[in-house]
């Protein structure tokens, strides 16, 4: 009877061993056409990284990252197995379909946005990721369905178990232990970042991501005030104030605007335009392709331009907190933390305080990046995300259109009163989806600019930045029948480079344009010097101060000493810069760039900005440190005293 016993348990555990691999080798099939499929469809976005030879050493990486999880699952499986085989074999059907529906739902992202999915998904709320997906296509959600149905068939087919080679479950238990003992890819360590993406599988390196998101860090006293006093003596310049606060010292930022524009009769209206995506690239005289602002490039002759502004974030969420009041990041961004914020100064906060009225137009969902809650913590009034507007017939799937939102503003500062304003906007249109009005005529005049640098790839795309240029040239030409246009300060930038997937240049990720125009503008000056958006709050407020008496706060946390107008190439400015999955890429420290891995230095040649590479990393622990002390600020309302 024992040997009977012995001898069931046997065909047992080799059936139940044979179903398994079966189950298994179903699942490889599946990830193997996955791998296909994010091959043919990165060939047709244009994405050249040898896509089927690294996809084919990409496919052995999923074998090895999963390897563990089969092997895992192998003893649920037969703990369920004793009880009812379909019960397991569902059990397991359902595993395997549900890490094969994110496989596929990365694989997308992937495809569309060129970089894999990491952290960034938790700064977001489950209602802002709803209207990212819908936004960026209106094919996204139909897709997931999808994506979610073929899951659930690939549960409930019915389908056999098929005989499985023993070579077969040898070979899929060997890849369970050589699985247990691999240790991931390195970025850098593959070859270039398009190699990497490809290779590395997507569900590990969200996983990595998640698990290597900053905690709350926090300090002894002594290890506050040795940190503090390592990350002062990076800057000799500052007289800090005390090491609990370790950015906050003496605001000695010297007035530099007001040797161009005139001093106007009382306090000026200040008007800054952050205009989704503009950049470098696009715009301007030293644009990479054909420039698709021709009232921009004409503002700019008569203008304060500065050649080389860089933003701090490939992704909107940094615009705000970087222009108003150079704030630190933290985790996710300033803004991410919603009124959880330490006490902090911005140009809207210090102005309120003087006496201005400060507003925020943006013609899609206030909420989103907790952009609302950020604008009521700088006591701004906010328009158009309001009923009202829901039903605007100029609109896209982001929300009101440009021209609609920059002219409809305008009611609001014609019949105001002659209380100084401040007035912040944000636009939109030149975003995924890209639709705006007359555009197979945009595209038309696009495609007739002379050509430069690279072909015309997206012409959709690029021509909308014709429509948001048109846009501002209507808003400048209404604005000028306000009571208020000769006392105005203008200030136009962009929140980032519209098109971040090429990661061939680090630095040009975040080159943006910066122009300063008012009526009161004594004389138009180009400036070469590299500058940051966190340069332009401390300079605007030294020109207030001391050309109009503006009361500012006698320390700051700002570290950065404003905008540089001298006329030789330079830098002496500092700026963290975050990534599209809001890590920190780099550091804009004087005339270097600064990452983990290398130093580079900033390089102005042939009128395009590029980093060289330098042999060896002498700050190779300032990053670390300076997100450290950020982290600890942002945790310990230790920004201001």
């Amino acid at each position: 009877m024992k040997q009977k016993g012995l001898t069931d348990n046997i065909k047992w555990l080799a059936k139940a061993l044979n179903d398994y691999c079966s189950e298994c080798l179903i699942l490889f099939c599946a990830m193997f056409l996955v791998r296909i499929v994010e091959t043919i469809a990165l060939s047709a976005t244009g994405y050249h990284a040898e896509l089927i030879g690294n996809n084919l050493i990409g496919f052995t990486v999923d074998l090895a990252n999963i390897g563990w999880i089969v092997g895992l699952l192998f003893f649920i499986y037969l703990v369920i197995n004793k009880f009812s085989q379909k019960a397991a074999i569902y059990t397991i059907r359902t595993f395997f379909a549900a890490y094969l529906c994110i496989s596929i739902i990365l694989m997308c992202y992937f495809v569309t946005t060129h970089i894999p999915l990491d952290g960034i998904i938790t700064a977001y709320s489950p209602r802002e990721l709803f209207v990212t997906i819908k936004a960026n296509s209106p094919y996204n959600i139909p897709i997931i369905i999808l994506i979610i149905i073929i899951s659930i068939l690939y549960i409930i087919i019915p389908r056999k178990p098929f005989r499985v080679p023993k070579w077969a479950q040898i070979t899929i238990f060997v890849m369970f232990i050589v699985s247990v003992f691999f240790p991931g890819l390195k970025k850098g360590k593959v070859g270039p970042d398009k190699k990497y993406y490809v290779i590395e599988n997507k569900t590990r390196y969200l996983y990595e991501s998640l698990k290597n998101k900053e905690t709350v860090i926090q300090f002894t006293d002594s290890e506050l005030k040795e940190k503090s006093e390592k990350f002062a003596s990076y800057f000799p310049e500052y007289e800090f104030v005390d090491y609990h606060y370790p950015f906050l010292h003496k605001e000695e930022t010297p007035d530099v605007i007001s040797n161009y524009i005139e001093k106007g009769e009382s306090k000026p209206n200040i008007v800054i335009i952050i205009v989704e995506g503009l950049c470098n690239y696009i715009s301007g005289q030293n644009s990479t392709i054909a420039s698709a602002t021709p009232f921009l490039d004409s503002l700019s002759e008569h203008s304060l331009v500065w050649e080389n502004c860089l933003s701090t974030s490939e992704r909107t969420f940094g615009a705000l907190p970087s222009i108003l009041g150079a704030l630190p990041f933290g985790e996710n961004g300033f803004m991410s933390y919603r009124r959880n914020v330490p006490t902090f100064n911005t140009i809207a906060t210090i102005l309120h305080a003087n006496g201005y009225k400060n507003t925020f137009f943006y013609g899609g969902w206030y909420g989103f990046d907790n952009m609302d809650i950020f604008a009521e913590n700088n006591f701004m009034e906010m328009y158009y995300d309001k009923t009202e507007y829901e039903s605007a017939e100029q609109r896209n799937e982001w929300g009101l259109l440009d021209e609609y939102m920059l002219l409809h503003s305008l009611e609001d500062i014609k019949t105001s009163d002659t209380t100084p304003r401040l007035d912040i906007y944000l636009t939109l249109t030149t975003h995924d989806p890209f639709k705006y009005p007359n555009q197979d005529e945009y595209i038309k005049k696009y495609n007739a600019l002379p050509q430069k640098g690279k072909s015309i790839s997206k012409p959709k795309e690029n021509a909308s930045f014709l429509y948001a240029d048109d846009c501002l040239r209507k808003f400048f030409c209404e604005y000028k029948k306000c009571k208020t246009f000769d006392n105005t300060i203008f200030i136009i930038t962009g929140d980032h480079k519209f098109n971040t997937k090429d990661k061939s240049n680090l630095i040009d990720n975040y080159h943006v344009p910066l122009i300063i125009w008012a009526p009161m503008l004594r004389e138009n000056h180009s400036f070469p010097a590299v500058v940051t958006h966190r340069s332009i709050t401390p300079s605007l407020l030294a020109h207030l101060k001391h050309t109009y008496g503006i009361n500012t706060p006698e320390n700051v946390a700002w570290l950065n000493s404003g905008l540089d107008t001298s006329n030789n190439f330079g830098a002496n400015t500092f700026a963290p810069h975050f990534n599209d999955g809001r890590s920190l890429a780099g550091l804009t420290y004087g005339n270097k760039f600064i990452t983990e891995e290398k130093t580079y230095t900033l390089d102005f040649s042939d009128g395009k900005l590029t980093l060289k590479p330098l042999n060896d990393n002498p700050y190779y622990e300032f990053p670390e440190l300076y997100q450290a002390l950020e982290n600890y600020i942002m945790n310990n309302d230790a920004l201001l005293k």
